[in-house]
């Protein structure tokens, strides 16, 4: 048995904006060039978003539709943990037909096995973008050389 935490799009959106977050920024040791991971914490929520300390220049030609400097794929840009489970980010119409027999938590959430997850999660790198703009407090999320 395997469960996971399972939260609609639009509901993580709302726990984002909502939820009073601390913010911590460090360096993952574990590399050699510069990668960095933002540590938010809010009540049973754990928040880790890795980065690259490069941004691109604007003036950069981009023919890359993301934001931010693709990570290599051996780390993972989001983490995203409820009490130590994982948490799974679903659009909000298959979080509706998936779980609509289930009693939503106070945070949006439903815990239930991972095999009745039968749709596809949320792009982690559009999630990354979301908790950068709705969860940052107001600190520069991208900023290796903030000291907080």
């Amino acid at each position: 048995m395997n469960k996971v935490f399972c939260i609609s799009y639009s509901d993580l959106g709302y726990l984002l904006s909502e939820q009073n977050w601390t913010v911590e920024i460090r360096k993952l040791e574990e590399f050699d060039y510069g990668v960095y991971e933002d540590i938010l914490r809010s009540g049973p929520f754990l928040i880790k978003r890795r980065f690259l300390s490069s941004l691109p220049d604007i003036f950069d030609d981009c023919s890359e539709k993301k934001s931010e400097p693709v990570l290599p794929e051996d780390i993972k840009r989001l983490i995203l943990n409820r009490d130590d489970t994982e948490v799974l980010v679903i659009a909000s119409n298959d979080f509706l037909q998936l779980f609509s027999d289930e009693s939503k938590d106070e945070f949006g959430c439903v815990c239930v096995e991972r095999e009745r997850i039968t749709c596809s999660t949320a792009d982690p790198e559009d999630l990354a973008e979301d908790v950068v703009i709705l969860a940052s407090c107001g600190v520069d999320l991208n900023n290796p050389d903030l000291n907080i």
